[in-house]
């Protein structure tokens, strides 16, 4: 079975991507991109596809794109203080994810992740990383870190019994937005993140009738799916959408933003130069 045009539109905007971060911010033509593609299995129109795709990712990103678009595809300079960057380089796809430590790419998708709902219900939105293990202040053990979670959100544990190996209960992110009044009934996000390939039974993975009883929340949740791909249209996409809030790459790093706000910490721009230099070795 052949893939949809809008799968291989995203799989072949990811490869030009990548391409063009191989050659740092020397552009890479269309002429070379064509023969590059052919090499690659990639025909004249799979290329075009692929090319489409990566304009309207600039148009729809604008500055917070690390790549320039016009006559070729050239990295902006510092591409790898991007969002989108590190994400490209952690999917599933990318040919250095497996010389990179699944944990630490996990991890990574987990604290951009919490940058970037950090916005989500406006600029008094607080999030914080709450899977498991932490190296991120939250106490290991599950009953405790309800309680330390709890705490940092203004709002009472709730009564239900909170087993010890539940680990992080299918939530690796949290994002909140108390109000001046610092009363009960505002809203709140629970987010999985998964770097898995097949990341679509992830949807369904956190329980709202159980975390209503780790957390008194007079407003029931939303709950979101974040993952490094970007997922195309079609039956994936509504599939998800009908289920949980996607957070894919592309909405991950418009939640980010532009600006300071919108590029890495110094350590995760560090990991993904790391990771840069593995992909320039590949080629």
């Amino acid at each position: 079975m052949s893939e949809a045009p809008s799968l291989k539109a995203t799989r072949v905007a990811d490869w030009i991507e990548r391409r063009a971060l191989t050659l740092g911010t020397t552009a890479l033509g269309n002429a070379a991109l064509r023969s590059a593609g052919a090499e690659a299995g990639y025909g004249e129109a799979d290329v075009a596809l692929g090319l489409t795709a990566v304009s309207r990712r600039a148009s729809l990103l604008g500055d917070a794109y690390p790549f320039h678009v016009g006559a070729g595809v050239a990295a902006r300079g510092e591409a790898a203080a991007y969002p989108w960057t590190a994400l490209l380089l952690m999917s599933a796809d990318s040919p250095v994810r497996t010389a990179l430590d699944i944990d630490t790419v996990a991890a990574n998708l987990e604290r951009i992740t919490t940058g970037a709902v950090a916005g989500i219900y406006g600029p008094d939105t607080q999030a914080i990383r709450f899977a498991w293990p932490s190296d991120d202040g939250r106490p290991q053990e599950f009953g405790a870190a309800i309680r330390w979670l709890s705490a940092r959100m203004g709002v009472q544990p709730g009564d239900a019994y909170r087993p010890p190996y539940a680990k992080d209960g299918g939530v690796d992110v949290v994002a909140w937005r108390p109000f001046p009044d610092r009363r009960s009934g505002f809203p709140v996000m629970l987010v999985q993140c998964t770097v898995e390939r097949n990341y679509a039974h992830k949807a369904r993975d956190i329980d709202l009738p159980i975390w209503s009883g780790y957390l008194r929340l007079d407003v029931p949740p939303a709950t979101a799916l974040a993952i490094p791909e970007v997922v195309p249209s079609g039956e994936d996409w509504n599939a998800l959408a009908a289920c949980t809030v996607i957070l894919d790459r592309t909405r991950i790093v418009a939640l980010a933003g532009t600006g300071p706000r919108g590029r890495l910490s110094e350590d995760l721009t560090a990991w993904t130069s790391r990771a840069l230099e593995k992909l320039q070795q590949e080629q």
